[in-house]
């Protein structure tokens, strides 16, 4: 069977591919705790608070929460490779509990993301540099219009 064995292949390159996307975002999210904790880079009561071992991560600011919430998906409907998602929510309590889907970003297993570096035609890229403080700093602020 040809095609078991393809499956099972495809199989054995997703597991790896989602394996090195979630560490990258593990990677992210800790970077971003740690940038938040250090009174010197961001003073303003942003908390963060990680689930890494369910795929997420929050902050509260402002009184609104965000979630940043990873999953992984092939890149295009005729490849077979994986791509990391980050999808951004913000914690609804009324009239009824609920999260509501603002914003999100794809990256690769080197964190390259889908986003541009403003003035730039570079990717921003969410591992332990600038761009990731970028990254979650962004959605933060954008829910305060949420």
């Amino acid at each position: 069977m040809p095609y078991l064995i393809q499956l099972h292949d495809s199989f054995d390159k997703a597991a790896s591919q989602h394996k090195a996307l979630s560490t990258v975002f593990n990677e992210f999210a800790n970077f971003v705790k740690d940038c938040i904790q250090t009174p010197s880079i961001a003073n303003h009561s942003i908390t963060a608070s990680l689930n890494l071992s369910q795929g997420f991560f929050t902050t509260t600011f402002a009184g609104r929460t965000v979630s940043f919430v990873f999953t992984s998906s092939l890149a295009s409907s005729d490849s077979e490779n994986l791509v990391g998602n980050v999808r951004c929510y913000i914690k609804k309590e009324f009239p009824e509990p609920k999260q509501i889907e603002f914003g999100g970003f794809t990256f690769n297993e080197e964190g390259f993301t889908n986003i541009n570096i403003p003035n730039s035609e570079d990717t921003i890229r969410i591992t332990n540099d600038l761009g990731t403080l970028l990254m979650a700093l962004h959605y933060i602020h954008e829910s305060l219009s949420k």
